[in-house]
């Protein structure tokens, strides 16, 4: 079978999650502490999820690819992100939404039961060196919701009912999954439309957020 070693919080493995609940591929699944180094490190050489470790004993560390991989029969249509423009327009994108999403919401991530104390403290100081301390960016809460809404104001006139499409794609398992940590903040509502995208890619990928802790033998299995 399948394992998968990832973060819960992290888009880059909602990716990987997304995919196999839509295409039904049941796995193993591993949730690592964030402060985990020299496992994976032997397992790809750098210290980056998701990993998937196929049944032929090899691993990949690339989202996108492990995406590929699995999707034979190409339903999430990855070829639309072959071309260097498409994929330029949702990079862009995400990197648009990213920022002020992973400055709301990283301060939140470390209270959620995916991290211990010692776990904690390595994420926090780690992302801190990039984006200042936490206690900052909880100051400056108002500004990034307002940089945020922006681009959310913008992005919801593109669904129809998926991103520029009557179907779910990779386009939106990329985007999903970067928007879904913004539901760990408390005050914070997405608008009716975006709720309602998500909800549809939700049900579309049998995804739950925190349910890879309390799948019985760590097997996630999809009817």
């Amino acid at each position: 079978m399948i394992e998968l070693y990832h973060y819960i919080h992290c888009p880059f493995c909602l990716r990987v999650r997304m995919a196999f609940g839509l295409l039904g591929i049941s796995y193993k699944s591993l949730p690592t502490p964030y402060n985990e180094e020299k496992k994976l490190i032997e397992m790809t050489g750098v210290k980056m999820l998701p990993i998937v470790k196929w049944e032929n004993g090899t691993f990949n560390n690339e989202s996108l690819d492990i995406i590929k991989t699995v999707d034979k029969d190409n339903v999430l249509r990855s070829d639309l992100i072959e071309n260097e423009e498409t994929l330029k327009e949702v990079n862009d994108l995400l990197s648009r939404l990213g920022s002020p999403i992973h400055n709301l919401v990283m301060p939140y991530w470390i209270y959620t039961q995916e991290f211990d104390n010692e776990s904690r403290e390595y994420f926090q100081t780690k992302k801190e060196k990039k984006r200042g301390p936490f206690k900052d960016l909880m100051k400056r809460k108002k500004e990034f919701l307002k940089e945020l809404s922006k681009e959310l104001f913008s992005f919801q006139n593109y669904l129809a009912p998926f991103y520029k499409s009557e179907t779910i794609t990779i386009k939106d398992i990329m985007i999903a999954s970067h928007l879904w940590g913004m539901y760990v903040l408390p005050e914070f509502q997405f608008p009716a439309k975006i709720h309602e995208y998500l909800m549809r890619v939700k049900q579309a990928t049998n995804f739950e957020y925190h349910e890879d802790f309390f799948c019985d033998d760590d097997i996630r299995k999809f009817s």
